[in-house]
């Protein structure tokens, strides 16, 4: 339930994020776009809706197969799910988190970013190890 919620919440963020994208777009948006990378946003939306898409897929395994069912393991995928674009996000403005250098937002940016990663990819592994066969 907390996933397929979530997902739905995300899809949602991601959708309003998407009209809000064509704001440095309109004409009275010039000085906005000056300042934005529109690629990074557009992969900060994208990426949104595909975590949506994974969490929607974890909640269809759980109710299926509930052995591979965890509260942990889903409030990983939440976390990675929401916080796994961010990279992407703050790179629109100028900071790039894929980079561990850099001054400390940064690289406080890109731990962060390696947490989400590391949350997705432990959740899939207890999801695959707890599978049924």
């Amino acid at each position: 339930m907390l996933l397929a919620f979530n997902a739905a919440l995300q899809i949602l963020v991601s959708s309003v994020f998407g009209v809000l994208m064509l704001v440095p777009m309109q004409p009275w948006g010039k000085a906005l776009r000056a300042r934005v990378n529109a690629r990074a946003l557009l992969a900060t939306h994208l990426d949104w809706l595909m975590l949506a898409f994974m969490q929607f897929g974890a909640s269809f395994i759980f109710s299926r197969w509930p052995a591979t069912a965890s509260p942990a393991t889903a409030w990983m995928l939440v976390f990675g799910g929401w916080v796994n674009p961010l990279p992407y996000l703050i790179r629109g403005f100028g900071i790039d988190a894929f980079v561990f250098a850099g001054p400390p937002v940064q690289r406080i940016a890109a731990s962060i970013a390696a947490l989400s990663v590391a949350a997705i990819i432990t959740a899939w592994v207890l999801i695959l190890h707890r599978f049924p066969l």
